[in-house]
């Protein structure tokens, strides 16, 4: 009996800490702001940093999460080639290489998202944050 509660207590905790992606940072959260980035609001933060980009998941489409974007960063170039959807602040045109040295806010659908984050199964759509740092 008493190895059965040992059980149900275990399976009572581990359900207890599945959260629904994590925390970002502080830091990292003023310096993306810093930056002039919003973070879209009903956006969960699922993982990285400044050296690999912030990667965030919401349950909104990615059609509505682009144009929230466009009306927050009116000043931004958009790249859409290749299946990608890229905004970014610089010159309109510019090739892969130029934009990777500027900050960016990229949106997909991506569905492995809730199994890779632990995050809700409608949480599909991807935002990414890159903040590259500056010599």
């Amino acid at each position: 009996m008493k190895k059965w509660i040992l059980i149900a207590l275990g399976i009572f905790i581990a359900l207890n800490m599945i959260t629904y992606g994590s925390d970002l940072p502080a830091q990292d959260a003023k310096m993306i702001e810093a930056a002039g980035v919003p973070i879209y609001p009903d956006a969960t933060f699922a993982t990285g940093n400044r050296d690999v980009g912030y990667r965030f998941a919401t349950s909104k489409s990615p059609a509505e999460v682009r144009q929230w974007y466009r009306e927050k960063l009116t000043g931004w170039s958009l790249m859409e080639e290749y299946g990608a959807w890229i905004l970014y602040k610089g010159k309109q045109g510019a090739r892969m290489s130029e934009i990777m040295t500027k900050n960016q806010v990229a949106i997909q659908k991506n569905d492995n998202l809730p199994q890779w984050h632990s995050l809700k199964k409608d949480m599909t759509t991807e935002i990414v944050i890159m903040i590259p740092k500056t010599e």
